[in-house]
């Protein structure tokens, strides 16, 4: 699976504020909140109802430490974390860095994806 994606009962609204809260608790912190729903409605697409907020999130001092292994990881950065209500439910999930970083050819930046994806799965695991 190329991403990790839990379920919560809670709403998107309440998921994002308590989103914000944990990862700011392991450094991270949200650069942009795009409500995709706002957005497309501002554009004249009324008819699109799906609620989707896609966060961009960062530890400055892990992208600085990442950055120096390899340039290319900047084509994966920010990280996302997307909060969107499907069949009733809210669902949290994000690309699973590890995934991502099977394209470059380094093991340091693979066991450095691999902390960051345990890190970021408690802080939505925190907020589910």
């Amino acid at each position: 699976m190329f991403d990790y994606t839990v379920t919560t009962n809670k709403s998107v609204e309440d998921v994002v504020n308590d989103l914000a809260a944990s990862l700011k608790n392991v450094q991270f912190g949200v650069l942009w909140d795009f409500d995709v729903k706002e957005t497309l409605h501002n554009k004249g697409f009324d008819d699109f109802n799906q609620t989707f907020r896609i966060l961009e999130v960062c530890n400055p001092k892990a992208a600085r430490d990442v950055l120096s292994m390899e340039e290319k990881v900047s084509y994966f950065l920010p990280c996302k974390v997307v909060v969107y209500e499907s069949e009733g439910q809210t669902k949290i999930g994000m690309p699973k860095p590890t995934v991502l970083m099977n394209h470059i050819d380094s093991k340091d930046v693979k066991d450095f994806a691999a902390d960051i994806e345990k890190t970021m799965i408690q802080a939505i695991n925190e907020a589910a």
